[in-house]
């Protein structure tokens, strides 16, 4: 299974204000070992993470390929960051890039606290690679809860509402210098197929355009109703 996760939004704003600018958007929480703190705008089988920094000091000492990524795109102001994809089976995942020849970080264990007080844990993969302007690759994440259980956590605790599952992502548009290029390295990455410069997953589309700016960068995050 290859499947929209969410895709993160590198901010300078409180989770707060998030909550106030975007309708069905919650406090997520924060990461205490990054330095982070997040606001979440759920879909129907997807979200928006809006990160921003919170422990700036903590932030700078991580190690996180991700909390990396933020601080560098930071510097030229809020913007979308990246794709993150979820899977069932993120060490077989790890295993087959691996035997493709790329470095990746291993399978990392992450937690985050709510406001409530629950942890929420999942898995974390990365492909190894320096930050700078070019596209960064996409993550892999894992949940510790089935999906259903976690949507139904959700709804219980009133973070998913009838609104958030009314919208979906449905696509994602990603502007590089060579899109041929990089369909093709994502499609292999992803193990799946593609078609033009598109990448259809079972729940959204990834489409490179052309990008005649320095960064290639995700652009564009559409969202449509899906009732």
């Amino acid at each position: 299974m290859m499947e929209l996760d969410h895709v993160v939004y590198f901010s300078n704003q409180s989770p707060e204000e998030h909550v106030l600018e975007h309708k069905g958007t919650s406090i997520g929480g924060r990461h205490k070992n990054w330095g982070t703190i997040n606001a979440l705008t759920y879909t129907k089988n997807s979200y928006i993470e809006y990160l921003s920094v919170e422990n700036i000091d903590v932030a700078k000492q991580s190690n996180h390929p991700l909390i990396k990524l933020l601080l560098n795109d930071l510097k030229d102001g809020e913007g979308w960051g990246t794709i993150c994809v979820r899977v069932n089976q993120i060490h077989e995942v790890n295993e087959r890039l691996c035997s493709e020849g790329l470095v990746t970080s291993g399978v990392i264990d992450a937690e985050r606290e709510t406001t409530s007080g629950f942890v929420r844990k999942w898995k974390m993969l990365f492909i190894e690679q320096d930050v700078s302007d070019e596209l960064p690759y996409p993550f892999f994440i894992e949940w510790e809860e089935p999906f259903e259980e976690r949507m139904q956590s959700l709804r219980e605790d009133g973070t998913l509402q009838a609104y958030n599952e009314s919208l979906l992502i449905s696509q994602c548009v990603i502007a590089v210098k060579d899109p041929t290029s990089h369909v093709k390295e994502w499609a292999k990455i992803l193990n799946v197929n593609y078609e033009n410069h598109t990448i259809v997953l079972s729940n959204t589309k990834i489409v490179f355009q052309h990008n005649k700016e320095a960064k290639d960068r995700l652009k564009i995050v559409d969202i449509v109703k899906c009732n």
